[in-house]
């Protein structure tokens, strides 16, 4: 009994770790990023595997198929290594995709029920071919291939430029909000790569892009905001508020003049300028809090609007929120189009790190 006690213990850690095929790591090729576009003849599948050994450099496989599947199958023909998506950290969507809602739903599916596949993977869009990008990584990061997670992650979590989503919250969004959300953006420049903004989705395809000041209004809407730079003129200087802190509430009602939607935005930040903590005595706080509140009230409003100008899609999610909060209200309306959105915004201004 005991000899058998130690055999379980000596196998439970293959088990665990998915060792037990007895393949040596040196014969795949951990795929870290993925890009997919849309080509003429099928998917265009860019996969940027690890870098295993100090003899084995990293290589970019593009890799042209009707699905997924049967790239990774292409892809395992031309390489000497098995093209393994078990390590696999982020995915990029190419426009070109996002644009065929029936090949993009299909990428989804496939996505979804792969079993090698966590449901935490990264996933960011582009205005351009997302072969550009992982091309751009690999050149970026030859050695490990985890350069656009680590960019990523750590952009997204400290600066409001775009919003850290995984492949599970793409998914949820989409079935709640009919085909809708604001997948976070990256784009290949001549500097670089560059993170911020967003594209837009709406019934399963792409609808238009955001700018990183309207992905910092959006990423507000959802009180997501923390980190995010607010700037405006203040007497010929430009101060810039630092939010630290951000709040949303909203009440939906029924009214005479049709469905409401009140956004009430709460928001603590400090003056991170030049003087700016100078300013903070009695009367001039209270000026430049209603300064910083009418600059975030407007870009709010204006992204909002041109949201709805562009798009019966709920990429906000504020019809979604409404049905779950107010489904008498959301009975007498159709989409989010109806809902006239009004937004009031707080700001609370800090200093020696406390809010006042």
């Amino acid at each position: 009994m005991k000899q058998l006690k130690f055999a379980l213990i000596a196998l439970l850690p293959l088990l665990l770790t998915g060792c037990w095929d007895g393949r040596d790591p040196e014969d795949r090729a951990y795929v870290i990023t993925m890009g997919i576009d849309k080509g003429e003849d099928g998917l265009l599948v860019t996969f940027a595997p690890a870098k295993t050994t100090e003899g084995n450099a990293q290589s970019v496989y593009p890799v042209t198929a009707d699905t997924l599947t049967a790239a990774v199958a292409d892809a395992d023909s031309r390489s000497s290594r098995e093209v393994y998506l078990g390590q696999l950290r982020t995915v990029v969507f190419g426009k070109s995709l996002l644009t065929d809602k029936a090949a993009f739903e299909a990428v989804l599916e496939e996505l979804e029920r792969g079993n090698a596949l966590s449901e935490k993977v990264m996933v960011l869009g582009t205005e351009n071919a997302a072969d550009s990008c992982v091309n751009a990584i690999a050149e970026a990061d030859s050695s490990t291939g985890l350069f656009l997670w680590d960019f990523y992650k750590n952009t997204a979590q400290e600066v409001a430029v775009t919003r850290g989503m995984d492949l599970d919250m793409l998914l949820t969004e989409l079935g709640e909000q009919g085909g809708s959300t604001v997948l976070p953006r990256i784009e290949k420049t001549e500097e670089g790569l560059s993170l911020g903004g967003g594209i837009a989705l709406a019934d399963g395809a792409y609808a238009f892009s955001l700018p990183a000041a309207e992905e910092q209004a959006h990423l507000l809407l959802l009180g997501e905001g923390s980190g995010a730079v607010i700037q405006g003129d203040w007497n010929g200087t430009v101060l810039p508020l630092e939010i630290r802190k951000d709040k949303v509430s909203f009440d939906f009602a029924k009214t005479a003049e049709g469905l409401s939607c009140q956004v009430n935005v709460k928001v603590s930040g400090a003056l991170t300028g030049s003087g700016g903590q100078s300013l903070l005595d009695g009367n001039t706080r209270r000026e430049l809090e209603n300064f910083f509140g009418d600059i975030i009230k407007t870009d709010l409003e204006n992204t909002i609007k041109r949201a709805k100008e562009t798009t019966a899609g709920d990429v906000f999610g504020l019809w979604a929120e409404c049905q779950r909060q107010a489904p008498d209200v959301a009975k007498s309306g159709e989409n989010w189009q109806d809902l006239q959105v009004l937004v009031d915004c707080e700001v609370k201004l800090q200093d020696t790190g406390r809010t006042r």
